[in-house]
């Protein structure tokens, strides 16, 4: 019996195998190596331009965008855990692909407090190769990425991830 496979397999195979690369190469491989990418982003409420690659750790960044269900229902139990550490660990979100006005009525709306940005053309996430959100990276204090999660995280599971990575 001969196998056929279906239509276009080969570039289904090629996008998936690319895709897993371009997540391995942003997590941690003990090395050292891994950064984050040179990108500018745009306070929301200062407009002050800040280079994501300059972004000292240990710090929490969350990327999301206000169409995005899992990142409206994740948010209080970031602004949850940042209440709670205080200035142990940075939290920072960057919001990707909308506009100002939409992303500040979103911030206000699930009363996140921590330090949010703008990444209207989406560069961090095409630098970093991520073609969903929400997404969480985690920075440990050289500044490393040690984590990049894709999904929504509870405030039990942000607060495991925190213990894994960070100790905290």
């Amino acid at each position: 019996m001969t196998r056929t496979r279906p239509a276009g397999w080969r570039n289904v195979a090629w996008a998936s195998l690319v895709a897993a690369i371009g997540l391995v190469s942003c997590g941690s491989d003990g090395g050292g190596a891994d950064r984050l990418p040179d990108v500018e982003v745009v306070g929301l409420e200062s407009g002050d331009v800040m280079n994501v690659a300059a972004i000292e750790g240990p710090a929490v960044i969350n990327l999301w965008a206000t169409w995005c269900a899992p990142c409206r229902a994740e948010m209080p139990a970031f602004q949850q855990v940042h209440a709670d550490l205080g200035d142990a660990v940075r939290f920072i979100g960057i919001n990707e692909g909308d506009d100002s006005a939409a992303a500040t009525e979103f911030v206000a709306d699930v009363g996140a407090e921590y330090d949010q940005y703008l990444d209207a053309d989406g560069a961090l996430t095409d630098a970093l190769r991520i073609a969903g959100l929400p997404a969480t990276i985690v920075v440990d204090g050289s500044g490393t990425v040690v984590e990049l999660y894709l999904g929504e995280l509870d405030e039990g599971g942000l607060r495991a991830l925190l213990d894994e990575q960070l100790g905290i």
